[in-house]
Parts: C-alpha cells; structure tokens; sequence
C-alpha cells in the first residue's frame, strides 16, 4: 500500500514538474530570429513564422481544447482526493489513473494534429518546432508582464541589475 501511495506522490510530483517546465518555457524569451518574423505583436515567437504558420499552430491548440480540460480536471480532482482532510487510498489512485488517462489521451491527440500541421503546407521548420516544445506547444500564451524585448535581455545601456552581465532568465526573474 505505501509503495502505491509513493508511486502517486511520484506522479503528482512530476506532472507538476512537467506543467511548470512548460510554462517556465512560456515565460521565457522567444527564440532568436523573432524580429523578422510576421505576425508581431504579443505572439510568442515561432521564429520566421508566417501568418498562415501562426494560425494553424493556434488551430492545432483549439484542436485540443477537450483534451486539455480533462487533464485540467483530473489534476484538480487529484489534488482535491489528495489534500482530503481523511486519506482515502482508492480515492488517490481513481484520480491517478484519471489523470493519466487524460494525459495520455492530450498527448496522443497532440501528436495526431501536429501530423496534420507537418503534412500540411504551414510545416514548421526545426527552429519553429523546438521554439514551439520550449513554449509547451503554445506559443501565443504570451509571458504576461511588460511587452517589449527578449525577457531576459538587460535595459538599454547596461544598467540592468548591478551592471556587467544580466542574470539568466528564469521563474521570478522573467518579468
């Protein structure tokens, strides 16, 4: 029994590491290349990405929008069974094995439409493709915060914090 309670601490533990992997990456800077790509504005930066690019990544996402409510409601579910003022076992693993299943379900779903974008004549290039993983498959989030520049790019003239070099981006530093 505890070796099973271990096994779903273990997955909470990492499905959290793995939602704030993504959005880290969504609060950190588009990849380089981002100026002269089309679109501007607040897109998160597919680098060189053309419009019809951009909008069949956001199509992609609509596309999951079902899939990532399930895996949404199952991490509460989870995490409602697991902070249960009473430990209720069954409970615990019922809402592990909804979460997984609903995982399992977003990213095999993922895997299906971005086949049909790489198909089709909006294909991503390598440097799009890893710019789009690094922003967790959305990278029209946005960061949030100020607009402007590069998170991590110091203010102009070199007086960012304590001058010299500007520290790595990272949670809490890129806003």
């Amino acid at each position: 029994m505890k070796n099973l309670y271990l096994k779903s601490i273990l997955l909470v533990a990492a499905t959290a590491a793995v939602a704030s992997v993504g959005s880290v990456a969504c609060a950190q800077a588009p990849a380089a290349g981002a100026p002269g790509r089309a679109g501007g504005g607040r897109s998160g930066g597919l680098p060189g990405a053309t419009a019809e690019q951009t909008q069949a990544v956001a199509d992609m996402n609509a596309a999951l929008a079902a899939q990532n409510s399930a895996v949404a409601a199952a991490r509460a579910e989870l995490a409602t069974v697991t902070f249960a003022a009473v430990k209720d076992e069954a409970g615990i693993r019922a809402a592990v094995e909804k979460l997984r299943a609903a995982e399992l379900a977003l990213a095999t779903k993922r895997a299906e439409e971005f086949a049909k974008l790489q198909a089709g004549p909006n294909k991503l290039d390598p440097n799009q493709v890893t710019a789009l993983v690094a922003a967790g498959g959305n990278p029209s989030a946005g960061r949030g915060g100020r607009g402007g520049g590069p998170a991590s790019a110091p203010p102009a003239g070199g007086a960012g914090r304590g001058g010299g070099t500007a520290p790595p981006a990272g949670p809490g530093r890129a806003n």
